[in-house]
């Protein structure tokens, strides 16, 4: 009996032993996975807290000074005459400003929609003023991001001036066409990049207006339009936008001179759209929704 209870021990017991030194391992192992973990996540939380407080505090430049703006850009590299011949005008800004702006008192946050931004001139500008009336006002921006005077990438240097500028808080930049794809630099050859040629190539989301009708009607006080320049898409999103205004929301136009004259014509035909004329300085034109009692008329052919 002993003989075959020896016999099953050198059996079984090997085999126990074995089975218990895989387990220790095993949970040695998971042990040290758990820790390296909570060692790995320590170093990341520390990393990034110390990130933060390390981070700017204040904005580095002032986004209502003009030539703050175009310095700011052209230390990224930009060419000046970009900047400025594509551009809103300071003057044309301070337009804008006193005929608009100044005409709300900030008690409640204002909603902008910015179409057009290039590198972000004008969007900075507009939206530190309405900012300035009320911390919480918000500016929407439309762009496809596509090269525009010889500039890829334009919305990074747009981001980047809402960055230096402390707007980025109430930015929301929205990559995309305000309507149907249409070609980019109003077909305009640039540095080499012909956009005819690269149609195909670009890409971006389409029907943003139509989008933002569908989820947030009625909700903005101010558009600023300066993106497609032909005046058939330029109807199309008159038409497409009146849902999105307040009544007694304001829309400015930019380009409503000489050197556009299908521009100006829209502009000048503005009350066919049930939108009045309010204001022009020979660049900007400046008009607002009608009263509620007002029905707009047709479309303009």
């Amino acid at each position: 009996m002993k003989a075959i209870l020896k016999t099953l021990l050198k059996a079984v017991l090997p085999h126990g032993l074995v089975a218990l030194h895989l387990r220790r391992q095993a949970l040695l192992v998971r042990v040290n996975e758990e820790s390296a973990r909570a060692q790995y996540h320590s170093a990341r939380q520390q990393k990034i807290a110390a990130t933060e407080t390390c981070g700017p505090s204040d904005p580095l430049l002032n986004a209502d000074n003009y030539e703050e703006i175009v310095g700011f850009l052209r230390d990224r590299g930009l060419p000046e005459n970009h900047i400025r011949e594509g551009s809103v005008p300071p003057e044309s800004l301070e337009f804008i400003r006193e005929h608009v702006v100044k005409q709300w008192d900030g008690t409640r946050p204002l909603r902008a929609l910015h179409i057009g931004n290039f590198v972000g001139v004008s969007l900075a500008s507009l939206t530190a003023a309405l900012v300035r009336l009320h911390p919480e006002s918000l500016m929407v921006s439309v762009d496809p991001n596509l090269p525009h005077r010889g500039i890829h990438q334009p919305q990074s240097h747009v981001l980047a001036l809402l960055s230096a500028s402390g707007l980025q808080s109430n930015s929301l930049v929205l990559a995309g066409y305000s309507g149907k794809k249409s070609v980019s630099n109003d077909a305009t050859v640039f540095d080499g990049y012909d956009p005819a040629a690269e149609f195909s190539k670009e890409t971006a989301a389409e029907n943003v207006l139509e989008n933002l009708a569908r989820i947030c009607p009625g909700t903005f006080d101010l558009v600023f339009l300066d993106g497609n320049h032909d005046a058939a898409y330029l109807l199309g999103e008159l038409q497409t936008l009146r849902p999105l205004l307040r009544p007694g929301g304001y829309v400015v136009l930019d380009d409503v001179d000489a050197a556009w004259a299908e521009i100006r014509a829209v502009f000048e035909r503005i009350g066919d759209l049930g939108l009045e004329s309010v204001a022009a300085d020979g660049r900007v034109g400046i008009a607002r929704l009608k009263p509620l009692d007002q029905k707009p008329g047709p479309l303009l052919p």
